[in-house]
Formats: structure tokens, sequence, C-alpha cells
């Protein structure tokens, strides 16, 4: 028998072809999705805005009722149609964009150039995931709010709807959000994806995973758990892929522990951000073996795997559970005040820069320490404390492996 080869997410993206029904849903399907949800919404995939406006409730259906197509209205009256584009028509949209915006194109940070594109482009040709539409797109931005939030669904030919909730991007906002939940319960991304939830499954009937990678995945588990019981009876499997937790009152709360035992968690075996806040020993734990080290093992193109399975271990690395100690450690030592204090701090110095991604800070390089350094010498002590004491478990957990 021929051995199998070692390969990653796009591997299993160009050679599984085999579609849902013969083939039922995997892990790894729940991160082609993840991943998909990060790449740009194209303007031919509808809205949720615009689609609660016309089917959220019967008289807006009947509102919407089009005489000159009566069979087709009179079909969304009791049924809402699912008629966004599939994912090879998707594909072909972007194709065509990307050739007059190819700056566009790229992720920012843990991804290497090109990677997106390559991945997307076998997920559109392979004939598993060509016939999957897309639908109900729906992405904010907040500065004020300090929120970042996008989530689509999928459906499967099976009938199955599959939600993906995006995870951060590459916008300093996105990452002070992430950092706000270690005072703030709940974010306004949160709030965003229990909404989302709610209104897809108002909207089409049938089976229902949720998925997420980074802060996505942490968005699945607080919708799932805030469902109404109608849509959460529905839900199959969440996933939360190298996605942070909850703080212990919420892995404790009656609202989580109607959902554990529906959650696969996925992280590699030196996961950093995946061990942020606690987790709850009841989900289903998966620890995969990455190509990358530190920092970089965010990246899920890292993950590595043998044809339809992930490359499993059996726990993180000692670097990756000391991270998680110290980190718990070090917020639990703090007051909710402290820890706003903190975070607000940091993200004063880091925004002093002037530049709004990491991706514009990480190009500029020295020429941002100046004013950087400034803002941080007028912090008050206190600040300073808290923001070298976390950058230095990062910078630890980033550099060891």
């Amino acid at each position: 028998m021929e051995e199998q080869r070692t390969g990653t997410i796009l591997e299993y993206a160009r050679t599984q072809t085999r579609d849902f029904t013969e083939y039922p849903f995997q892990t790894a399907d729940a991160l082609v999705f993840a991943l998909l949800s990060y790449d740009r919404i194209p303007q031919s995939v509808p809205r949720l805005k615009s689609l609660v406006a016309r089917y959220g409730s019967l008289s807006r259906r009947m509102h919407s009722f089009d005489w000159r197509h009566p069979v087709a209205s009179a079909q969304a009256l009791v049924r809402v149609p699912f008629d966004g584009p599939t994912m090879r028509q998707v594909e072909q949209e972007l194709t065509v964009y990307e050739e007059h915006h190819p700056y566009l194109e790229e992720h920012a940070g843990f991804v290497p150039a090109g990677t997106p594109r390559q991945f997307y482009r076998s997920i559109a040709h392979n004939p598993r995931f060509a016939v999957t539409r897309i639908n109900a797109a729906d992405e904010r931005f907040d500065m004020d709010q300090q929120t970042q939030f996008a989530a689509m669904t999928f459906l499967l030919p099976t009938g199955t709807l599959v939600v993906a909730f995006r995870g951060t991007d590459d916008s300093l906002i996105g990452w002070k959000e992430d950092f706000n939940m270690a005072f703030t319960y709940p974010v306004p991304a949160q709030k965003q994806a229990a909404d989302y939830l709610e209104r897809v499954g108002a909207l089409w009937n049938g089976e229902i995973v949720l998925t997420g990678h980074s802060k996505g995945g942490n968005l699945a588990i607080y919708a799932a758990m805030n469902a109404p019981d109608a849509i959460k009876d529905r839900i199959t499997r969440i996933y939360t892929l190298d996605g942070p937790g909850f703080s212990p009152e919420v892995i404790h709360s009656y609202e989580y522990s109607t959902v554990v035992h529906r959650i696969t968690r996925v992280i590699p075996d030196g996961s950093i951000i995946g061990m942020l806040l606690t987790h709850s020993p009841h989900a289903h734990r998966i620890v995969v073996k990455s190509s990358a080290d530190g920092l970089m093992q965010h990246s899920c193109y890292t993950w590595l795997m043998h044809g339809d399975h992930f490359v499993q271990v059996p726990d993180v690395t000692p670097t990756s559970q000391t991270f998680a100690e110290a980190m718990n450690s070090w917020l639990g030592g703090m007051t909710q005040r402290q820890r706003e204090h903190g975070v607000e701090a940091l993200f004063r110095v880091l925004t002093s820069s002037g530049h709004g991604t990491i991706t514009e800070l990480m190009t500029a390089g020295p020429r941002v320490i100046p004013d950087m350094l400034g803002s941080y010498v007028g912090l008050s002590g206190e600040e300073r404390k808290y923001i070298n004491q976390a950058l230095w478990m990062f910078a630890g957990a980033a550099l060891r492996h």
C-alpha cells in the first residue's frame, strides 16, 4: 500500500473531490469554509441586510412579490430561496476583480503571499466545493465601537447550512477587540455573531454547522450558546480553529453547557492564540502538528495532514502550556479595570505610529519607533508594567520552539 504524503489544507482542497453525499462533512471541511470567510466578498453574494429586508417576515415576502415571476414569488412565501452564487462563480468574479486590483489579492498577517488565491482557486475547481453556494454576507468595521466582524453562510448539496465567522483581520481595531475580551463580555462582534445566526436560522431550514478560525471560532461558540432553542437544536457541530476561549464564568454557565459537547476545538501543537483565556475540558480537542514555529502556527496553512485527516499529536508543547498558564495567571492577578487600562495603553502605543494595520506596522519597521517610544514614555508606571509583562510573554512564546 502506498504511503500517504504529508500535506496541508491546500492538498485537501485540491484532491478531496468526493461530494458531500458520498463523503460527509469532515473537520478539514470546517477549516476550508473558515478560510473562505477571509477572502473579499464579491458583489454577487447577497447581503444579509437585503435578505432580511426582503424575506425577514411574511409581510415583507408578500410586499416583495413579483408578478413577473409568480411561481418563484409564491414559493418564496413559504421557503426563502438560497440563490447566492456558487464557489465557481465567485472565484471567476474575484479573478476579474483582481486583474484590476492586484494589491488587494493577498491576506495580511501569517499567510505566505499567493497562498489564499491558490487555495481559493483549488476550491472553485474542486467538484466537492465548486457547487456550494454562498449567501447572507455581512461585514462590519466600526472604529468607534472597536469592532471588526464578518460572516457568511454556505449551502451544501446535502441541505446543510455552514455558517463561517471570519477571524481577526489585519486591522489594529480587530486585534484590539480580541484583547477587549479580557475585560468585556460580550464584545460587539460576539453580539453581532449571535444576531447573525438568529437571522440566518430564521431565513432557511436545515441542519447548521458553525465554524471559524481565530476570533471566528470564539464567535461561533458564542452565537451557538445564545441562539434560540429552535435554532440551537439544529446545530450539529461547532468548530473553533485556534480560537481564544472565554472567562471561567462563561465556561461554567448554563448557556455554554448546552453546546459544549458539540464543540470541536482544533489547535496547533505550539498554539498561542488558541490558548488565550479558558477552554472547557469537555469540548472535543484535536492537537495538530504544524510545519511552523511560534506565532506562525496560527496560520492554518501550516497545519499538517495525511490525506483527509490532520496529523495529530498527544498534547501541546511545554512552551504553549507554559504560555497559557502564565497568561491566565497574569490576567487573574489584575482587576477588570486594570486589564482595561493595560489594553488601552498597549493600543495607544501601537496606534501612535499612525498606521492602522499590523502589516503597515511591520512594513514601516524602525521608522515607527520614535512615535511609539514617545507614546510609551507618556504612560503611567503601572501601564508600562502591564505592557512589558504582556509583551515578554508573547515574545517568549513566539520565539521559543
